[in-house]
C-alpha cells in the first residue's frame, strides 16, 4: 500500500488499479473451495463383495472398513448390498452401519438428517394408494395433512443444513402437487365412477410449486409432477380435439401440444418436451413420432438430449430393418406390423413352427420387441417368432381392440406364414402380462376364421385355436378390473374378456409360469386358471416361481431359469423340438 504521505502521480495509480484488477481475476479464477465431510461405512465385510460410492468402487481398511475422511458434501449414491443415498452437511461426520436384513444404522453429526431420508413418508406412493378409492373431500383432507406432518418432521431434523432443508421442502410440495393432480385419474380408475372429477383446486397448487427452479430439476418428484401435469392436460386435449383423435402416436401428440401450452419459460417447456419424448420412446418406439420430432428440434435442445432421442429412434429404426415385416392389416391408415424372427439355434431349417409374441405393458405401452425372456427361449430351441404390433393407449388412444388386432394377425399368420418359412400347422400364441391376456383370450375363445375375429360365440363353425400357448405374469380374470371394464364399455365391445369365462374342453395345450408373489396379476387367480383347464381335461402346465414378482422375467435369474426350463419341457411335448 501506498503511504498516506506519498505523492501518488496517474502512473502509479493506474498500476495500482492494474494490480488490484489481476488479483481479482486470479481469484475469480481459482475454483471456490469445495466443502468436506467424513464418511465411514462399516459392515461391508458381510453385506456385499464390492462397495461404491456415486459409482466408483472404493477399497476397504484392513477391518473391512471403508473410511472416506474428506468426501464432498452433498448428496452421495451408496452401493453395498441395496443401493441408497445419503447426505452430508459440511463438516459432518456420519458413520454408517451396513446390516444384512435390516435398514443400516447411523452415528455422528449427520445422522438425524440421513434417518430422516431413510424413513417412511406419509407421502409414499404406498400412502397414495391406500386413499384412491376414498370420496374427493377425504383424500383432500387426509393428503393435505400428511403434507403437513411431513412438513414438520423435516422442521425437527438437527444437523441439516439450509441447501437440504430448501431441497427437501421442494420435495415434499412436488409430492403433495403430484397427489392432488392424479387422485382424480386414480379415484376414477379404481372404482366404478363414471367420469373423472377434476379437483379445483389444483391450478393454484401448481402455481405455488417451484417448476421452473431448475436447481430441483433431478428430483424424481419434480419429474412425477412435471409429467403428470403434462399427462392430465393431455387427457383433455384428446377428449376435445379430432386431429388427435386420429393416426399414431396419440397420445405422445397430445402430451406435446400440453406442454407448448402450459409452460410459456422457454427452459421449462424444453425440459418437459425432452421428458415427454424420452418418456414415450423408452416405454414404446418410434412409430409415428416424427411429426412431433421436428417440433421438439424447433425448442432448440441441447447437445446431450438430442444425442440421447437421436440414439433411441436409431436404435430403433435398427430393429425395424433386422428383420423381415408384413403388415397384417391397417388402422385409420396406421399399418400394424408381424416383425418375423426366425430361429437362432436349434432346427432351423425348412418350415419352422412359430408362436405369436404379444408384449406387455398394461395395454398402454409396450412394443413388438419388448420380451421377458421368452423371445430369445423360443427362437434358440428352433422356434420362429412373430412379434406382433398391436394398439395400446399410447399410440391410438384404444387398448379395448387389442384383441381384434391379435385374432386379425393370427389369421394372416395361418393364411400367409408358410411364405416366411412357418409350419402353419404348428401355430401357437405367448405373451407377457396384458400381452398374456391377449394370447389366453384366443387360446380359450378361438379365431373365427371367416371374420378374423375372437370366436365369442360357441355357434361359429370356422373356429381356430392356437396350437400351444405360453404365458407369463398372467391376469386370467381381469373382469375384477374396474379399469378393464371402463374400457369395454367405452369402445362397446360386448365381449367377455375373461378367459376363466371360456374354458371348455379340447383347448391347446398351455404352459403358465407365475411368480408366487406377483403384485400385478395375483397367482391364485393363475393357479385356479390352470386347475380349471385341468379340470375340463386340457394339458396344462403351470410353473411356480418362488418370489422375483411380476417381471422375474426381465430381472430374477432363478425365476428365467424356470422359465427357459419350462418352455422347454413343453416345446419337447407338444413335439416341436426333440427330447
Amino acid at each position: 500500500m501506498f503511504p498516506s504521505n506519498s505523492p501518488v502521480d496517474g502512473a502509479a495509480v493506474t498500476y495500482r488499479l492494474l494490480i488490484l484488477s489481476l488479483w481479482a481475476t486470479t481469484l475469480a479464477a481459482q475454483p471456490a473451495r469445495v466443502a468436506r465431510a467424513s464418511l465411514r461405512l462399516v459392515g461391508t465385510d458381510t453385506r456385499c463383495d464390492a462397495v461404491a460410492v456415486d459409482g466408483r468402487t472404493v477399497s476397504r481398511g484392513p477391518s473391512g472398513v471403508v473410511v472416506l475422511d474428506t468426501i464432498e458434501a452433498g448428496t452421495h449414491e451408496v452401493s453395498c448390498g441395496a443401493p441408497f443415498a445419503l447426505y452430508l452437511p459440511a463438516r459432518s461426520q456420519l458413520t454408517v452401519t451396513l446390516q444384512v436384513d435390516s435398514a443400516p444404522r447411523f452415528a455422528g453429526s449427520a445422522a438425524d438428517v440421513n434417518r430422516y431420508l431413510q424413513k417412511s413418508s406419509a407421502l409414499s406412493t404406498a400412502a397414495f394408494s391406500a386413499l384412491w378409492q376414498v370420496q374427493p373431500p377425504t383424500f383432500r383432507n387426509r393428503w393435505q395433512a400428511a403434507w403437513q406432518r411431513e412438513r414438520r418432521a423435516l422442521a425437527a431434523v438437527r444437523g441439516a443444513d439450509a441447501t437440504f432443508r430448501a431441497r427437501e421442502r421442494a420435495r415434499l410440495d412436488f409430492r403433495y402437487a403430484w397427489g392432488r393432480v392424479t387422485y382424480p385419474f386414480f379415484r376414477w380408475r379404481e372404482s366404478d365412477d363414471p367420469e373423472i372429477v377434476v379437483d379445483p383446486a389444483v391450478p393454484k397448487i401448481i402455481r405455488s410449486v417451484l417448476l421452473a427452479d431448475e436447481r430441483w430439476w433431478t428430483l424424481a418428484e419434480h419429474r412425477e409432477l412435471l409429467g403428470a401435469i403434462v399427462h392430465e392436460r393431455a387427457r383433455t386435449l384428446l377428449a376435445t380435439t379430432a386431429a388427435l383423435q386420429r393416426g399414431d402416436a396419440r397420445w405422445l401428440r397430445a402430451e406435446f401440444a400440453a406442454l407448448t401450452s402450459l409452460f410459456r419459460d422457454p427452459a421449462l417447456q424444453r425440459e418437459a418436451a425432452f421428458r415427454v419424448l424420452f418418456a414415450h420412446l423408452d416405454d414404446n418406439d418410434g412409430r409415428g413420432v416424427d411429426s412431433v420430432y421436428q417440433r421438439w428440434l424447433a425448442l432448440s435442445p441441447n447437445a446431450s438430449q438430442r444425442s440421447q432421442i437421436d440414439s433411441m429412434l436409431n436404435e430403433d429404426r435398427a430393429r425395424m430393418a433386422a428383420y423381415p415385416s408384413a403388415v397384417y392389416r391397417e388402422v385409420d391408415g396406421v399399418p400394424l406390423f408381424v416383425h418375423v424372427m426366425r430361429p437362432t439355434a436349434g432346427d432351423s431349417s425348412g418350415e419352422r413352427p412359430a408362436m405369436l409374441w404379444f408384449h406387455g405393458g398394461s395395454g398402454t405401452t409396450g412394443s413388438w420387441y419388448q420380451s421377458p425372456g421368452v423371445i430369445s427361449a423360443l427362437r434358440q430351441r428352433g422356434v420362429t417368432v412373430l412379434a406382433i404390433e398391436f394398439r395400446t393407449g399410447a399410440r391410438f388412444d384404444n387398448d379395448a381392440d387389442a384383441l381384434s388386432d391379435a385374432a386379425r394377425a393370427y389369421q394372416w399368420a395361418l393364411r400367409s406364414g408358410g411364405a416366411f418359412g412357418i409350419d402353419t400347422a404348428r401355430i401357437g400364441v405367448a405373451g407377457f402380462s396384458s400381452g398374456s391376456l391377449l394370447a389366453l383370450q384366443l387360446a380359450t375363445m378361438g379365431v373365427d376364421m371367416t371374420t378374423g375375429a375372437a370366436a365369442t360365440s360357441p355357434s361359429v363353425t370356422s373356429r381356430r385355436f392356437p396350437a400351444g400357448v405360453i404365458v407369463t405374469g398372467a391376469c386370467p380374470n381381469p373382469a375384477e378390473d374396474a379399469y378393464t371394464r371402463k374400457m369395454i364399455a367405452r369402445h362397446g365391445s360386448a365381449i367377455q374378456p375373461s378367459p376363466m369365462s371360456h374354458v371348455s374342453s379340447g383347448l391347446p395345450p398351455m404352459l403358465i409360469v407365475q411368480a408366487s408373489d406377483d403384485e400385478y396379476c395375483a397367482f391364485a387367480d393363475a393357479d385356479r386358471f390352470a386347475k380349471m383347464l385341468q379340470a375340463a381335461g386340457n394339458r396344462a402346465d403351470f410353473v411356480q416361481v418362488p418370489g422375483g414378482g411380476h417381471f422375474f422375467g426381465f430381472y430374477h435369474p432363478p425365476g428365467q431359469r424356470l422359465l427357459r426350463d419350462g418352455i422347454t419341457r413343453a416345446l419337447q411335448q407338444w413335439g416341436w423340438m426333440p427330447r
